[in-house]
């Protein structure tokens, strides 16, 4: 469920506050201790800090959204979003960005606690997927409904001379468009991956495993330290892609270290799916979205653990999207997390 700075996406999003730039840290002596320093130094700040957004409005489909082949928004159930998503963490730098939609049938979800009601197998003729996409100049000066900037809307189309949805019928439904953004940034992130597809797949797929389980260990330890090296990239990056401040950095950190310093039971990974995105440069474990081995994980990342609060028997989902950095050899300890 939280990967740091993927949670916080939807909570401080559209906090800026100021802070002095912390002293360059060598990344060999990143510790739990400096790594909010050591994030914080790389972010810089700019004249004008403009934030891209999408606002979704499904019917009759349950979907999963890509913006550049990195899966950054899915909704399997009714849920119909009123709060615009910000997708600055998947746009590496100006140009041309994709967005991708996958559509999905309503399965069961028609059907109540009583058994009444049609299970649907495949979309429906009034199906549909709307998605505008907007900008705000400055997350400083104005993240208001007058602040947003229309910057293109999409209608999913339909059959040819009626209202009928293109993919009604169909038990899978995927559509891309395009659209401009500028941004004052520049990550590499997974752009400079390798094609993961050219690796042997039983053998990719091993160490993939083998990269979640070791990560799934360090949970289970409690072993902050371990964690925050090999999890240093992901922060730095969605740090870099929403202007993060040293103080957002701090509050997102605390909550993260609560979050490793849990008593936990991790779950074992069965019945999961390998997935590729972005052109095979990323690569995750999760379970089917139309057929999981348990209908509560639906499209949820393999690797799992439970704990306890007050409120009794909980689950935290830990999403680990993986790319392997040119010209690597493919092992655990060079596949980085983002």
């Amino acid at each position: 469920m939280k990967r740091l700075f993927i949670l916080e996406l939807f909570t401080t999003f559209f906090t800026i506050v100021g802070y002095s730039q912390p002293k360059n840290i060598p990344l060999a002596e990143v510790t739990s201790e400096n790594v909010v320093d050591y994030i914080a130094s790389k972010v810089k700040v700019y004249d004008k800090n403009p934030v891209y957004a999408i606002r979704p409005l499904q019917n009759s489909c349950v979907y999963e959204i890509l913006v550049n082949g990195y899966l950054l928004h899915k909704n399997y159930d009714l849920q119909k979003l009123g709060t615009p998503i910000p997708i600055n963490a998947a746009i590496l730098k100006s140009g041309t960005q994709t967005i991708t939609y996958r559509l999905y049938p309503l399965e069961d979800l028609m059907v109540d606690t009583y058994g009444k009601g049609d299970t649907v197998h495949t979309l429906l003729k009034n199906t549909s997927m709307n998605i505008e996409v907007i900008k705000y100049e400055d997350v400083k000066t104005g993240t208001r409904i007058g602040d947003e900037i229309l910057v293109t809307k999409h209608e999913s189309s339909t059959k040819k001379g009626t209202r009928e949805f293109i993919g009604s019928g169909l038990p899978y439904y995927e559509y891309t468009f395009t659209f401009n953004a500028t941004v004052p940034y520049n990550n590499e992130g997974w752009s400079n991956g390798e094609d993961l597809k050219k690796f042997d797949k039983e053998e990719l797929e091993k160490i993939v495993v083998k990269k979640n389980l070791l990560i799934g260990k360090l949970y289970k330890e409690k072993n902050l330290d371990s964690l925050v090296k090999i999890e240093h990239f992901n922060k730095l990056i969605y740090g870099i892609a929403n202007y993060r401040t040293k103080e957002e950095f701090q509050g997102i950190f605390d909550q993260y270290k609560a979050d490793v310093f849990k008593e936990k039971e991790i779950q074992s990974m069965e019945g999961y799916q390998m997935e590729f995105y972005s052109e095979h440069k990323i690569v995750t474990l999760r379970y089917s979205i139309t057929t999981p081995p348990d209908p509560r994980l639906k499209g949820q990342p393999a690797l799992y653990y439970l704990y306890k609060d007050e409120y009794g028997t909980l689950v935290d989902f830990l999403s680990i999207y993986l790319f392997l950095p040119k010209g690597k050899p493919l092992t655990v300890e060079n596949l980085q997390i983002l």
